[in-house]
């Protein structure tokens, strides 16, 4: 167990880095933010961050063609410092924003207990209206890979689906202090494109230590809701963000 475990860790934060190198060097292709990078006014951050999320919901797995079986209503109860419901996670953040154009990359992984694991991959685009200050506008992808098993009794169904929506929304950045800094953003996703709805709300207070580092602290709330023929995924997340911001 504990060697699955740590190959499951490896593996992951390997993508991790893996995809944040390779997408931060095509960032320099887009002409707008090429442009401002040489000019020196690009400003990119890297950010390893701990998601203290709990899971509320419900679900239904089907592997054999029948309709889902629904399962009981999950409620993780889940305690961060106990880390009883929790068995692996891994996630960062990389961004590149300019004075008007930026980019965001965003990998997660988690697995609850022995009935959820999944891994959430965000990329999106960010555009700063020059009427606005501090608002930016986002869009972009998320894909979502899902692996749900399900304990009853004798039987234990199992489903893995993933899909990708498209979202919307917002981000907001004031300045409090010369070190303090709040990041807000909301966006909306799925439009029955894939998944029927997505909601995500974050809020971020961040204190610069010097030009290179900073300490993060927020809070996340995410819903997803999909359904097919194989899986019925209506899943809330929401807890605590934890973060260390590397800037160059």
């Amino acid at each position: 167990m504990l060697t699955t475990r740590l190959a499951r860790y490896h593996e992951n934060w390997f993508s991790i880095y893996y995809l944040i190198v390779l997408f931060s060097s095509s960032l320099l292709w887009h002409p707008n933010l090429r442009a401002e990078d040489q000019l020196q006014t690009v400003q990119y951050e890297i950010t390893p961050y701990l998601w203290a999320a709990s899971f509320s919901g419900t679900t239904a797995v089907s592997d054999d063609g029948s309709p889902p079986e629904p399962s009981p209503p999950i409620d993780s109860d889940y305690s961060f410092f106990s880390m009883d419901n929790l068995d692996g996670i891994a996630s960062a953040t990389f961004t590149a924003r300019g004075q008007q154009w930026g980019f965001l990359f965003d990998f997660l992984y988690v697995a609850y207990e022995d009935t959820l694991e999944g891994r959430i991959f965000e990329l999106a685009g960010s555009y700063q209206p020059a009427s606005v200050n501090k608002l930016n506008v986002i869009a972009g992808l998320r894909r979502q890979d899902i692996d749900v098993t399900l304990n009853f009794l004798t039987l234990t169904p199992h489903a893995t689906m993933d899909w990708v929506d498209p979202f919307i929304g917002v981000v907001y950045l004031p300045t409090l202090t010369d070190h303090w800094f709040l990041s807000l953003r909301g966006d909306i996703g799925g439009f029955g494109i894939e998944s029927d709805s997505a909601i995500n709300v974050e809020a971020m207070l961040s204190y610069q230590f010097g030009k290179t580092f900073s300490a993060k602290f927020g809070y996340r709330y995410l819903k997803v809701k999909f359904e097919d023929s194989t899986l019925v995924y209506d899943v809330s997340l929401d807890g605590f963000l934890f973060g260390l911001g590397i800037h160059f």
